[in-house]
């Protein structure tokens, strides 16, 4: 069997406006990779861009990564993974490049997946029938206040869900806060008003569930030590990406202020051996790989595995479509150390509107891995031309 061509698939959906601590999210977009074989057989992953125009991982999948592996055997993942790192070292250990690698490696998973007649968990291990899952959620949005926030937490509970992540760190007026420098400050509001918005997720959740809060990296240091009291009143269990993941003093500093508080982190780092450094430095207590963007599922497994030699347990990013999902679920079931992986529950067309069968839960909102050879979802080829820009 040989890989006969590279394709991406550019997808993009007008969302209902949202944001968090450093962006305003209007559209939601996907850059999937197909690789395609001489049997017929094909694999789909996704590379996560975090907002990139779509087209400039087009372009670097199909001219930078796919003449790499074109005529080779999709089953040598590994060696692949390894040819695409080591060919752009130069300007591509990190960054898009990596992300593009990452989707490519998914899709060569799925096609060993059904090469097999098995899921990529089981190839890999698979450790559960069911991985645990926390509502990620809470974002700002246009007309969204307080009593907005409480009923969207008391949905989450209604649904099943024992723990639940909300956005903070939209603060203008606090100093070396990133959003002064986005490309807007809309929907921002007071430090106190954050504070306010843990209490009330924590005061409809109760003594139960663990609540988190992600400030998307947008504060310096100083800010975060100093919130962290207010943060353990307030109720909140884990913070998620305070500051920028490069700045591992602070994290340190973080590590030893926040006491009870567990830093999550980070989801936009990649590779395993930056995220083994960060494992060294005790700069988290939970791991927070992500798979379109951090090395696929190759790398992520490496990186899982370590965090496990760290006695550090492991929560997935996923913020993408049902490509991202499958392939998170897949992983996250083979890892032994997974502790909950993240459950979008904004209104995502991505996720939802282009699978043919929704994703499966139980009543604790548990997920069930998807049962189809390799990543385990059929998708809805028709919905995908509907808004497939490429």
């Amino acid at each position: 069997m040989k890989i006969t061509a590279v394709k991406t698939i550019g997808m993009r959906w007008e969302c209902p406006v949202m944001s968090d601590a450093m962006s305003i999210c209007r559209a939601r977009q996907a850059l999937w990779i197909r690789v395609e074989t001489d049997c017929e057989i094909y694999g789909i992953g996704e590379a996560f861009c975090y907002g990139s125009p779509l087209v400039i991982g087009k372009y670097i999948v199909e001219e930078q990564l796919a003449p790499a592996i074109i005529g080779e055997d999709p089953t040598e993942i590994e060696r692949l993974w390894q040819k695409m790192y080591w060919r752009n070292v130069p300007n591509g250990r990190t960054g898009l490049v990596m992300g593009c690698i990452s989707g490519i490696d998914i899709a060569l998973w799925d096609i060993l997946g059904k090469i097999a007649n098995m899921l990529i968990s089981k190839l890999l291990g698979a450790h559960s029938d069911r991985v645990p899952a926390y509502a990620s959620g809470g974002f700002y949005a246009p007309g969204k206040d307080l009593d907005g926030l409480k009923r969207e937490i008391e949905g989450y509970k209604k649904q099943g869900y024992q723990d639940i992540k909300i956005k903070i760190g939209r603060n203008p007026e606090l100093s070396g806060n990133a959003v002064n420098y986005t490309a807007s400050t809309e929907f921002s509001v007071s430090y106190k008003e954050d504070i306010r918005r843990i209490e009330a997720a924590r005061a409809v959740m109760g003594k139960e569930g663990r609540l988190a809060a992600d400030i998307n990296a947008a504060w310096p240091a100083e800010a975060v030590l100093a919130a962290a009291e207010d943060f353990r009143k307030a109720g909140l269990n884990w913070l998620e990406e305070p500051i920028l993941f490069e700045d591992e003093e602070g994290l340190k500093q973080l590590r030893d202020e926040l006491l009870e508080i567990s830093l999550m982190g980070y989801e936009t780092t990649q590779g395993c051996k930056n995220f083994v450094r960060l494992m060294k430095e005790n700069a988290m207590d939970i791991v927070q790989p992500d798979i379109g963007w951090g090395g696929g599922i190759s790398e992520l497994r490496k990186i899982g595995l370590a965090a496990q030699g760290f006695s550090k347990p492991v929560s997935l990013h996923s913020f993408g479509s049902c490509v991202h999902f499958a392939a998170s679920l897949q992983l996250a079931d083979s890892l032994p150390n997974t502790e909950a992986i993240e459950s979008e529950e904004n209104r995502n067309l991505l996720k939802t509107g282009i699978i043919k069968t929704p994703f499966e839960h139980d009543e604790r909102m548990n997920f069930y891995v998807p049962q189809l050879p390799g990543l385990g979802i059929e998708i809805d080829w028709d919905e995908v031309e509907k808004i497939r820009v490429f």
